[in-house]
């Protein structure tokens, strides 16, 4: 059965979908490393705390990147596979 408009729709806004969740991410993921960066910066200077302060910040940087690329990453295999659901749904049978 070929695609109906209501597949389009839906696969169109799965499609819509995947690509805020990959922006609101981004987004997020930015504005959370520019938060973190003031007190990061103002515990580097000082220098009883500079040297430990700059491995937790490697840490809460890292792990800040790998959630939100873990977020997109399980965002778009989701919306992928929702896709080709519909389209198997759509093949000949």
């Amino acid at each position: 059965m070929p695609a109906t408009e209501s597949s389009r729709q839906l696969q169109g806004a799965i499609a819509l979908l995947k690509t805020g969740i990959d922006a609101g991410s981004r987004r997020v993921e930015d504005m959370h490393l520019a938060i973190a960066d003031k007190p990061f910066r103002i515990l580097a200077r000082v220098p009883v705390v500079a040297e430990v302060s700059g491995v937790v910040r490697q840490f809460h940087d890292g792990i800040t990147r790998g959630v939100h690329q873990a977020v997109r990453g399980l965002s778009a295999v989701g919306c992928d596979a929702a896709v080709r659901v519909i389209d198997i749904q759509n093949q000949p049978r």
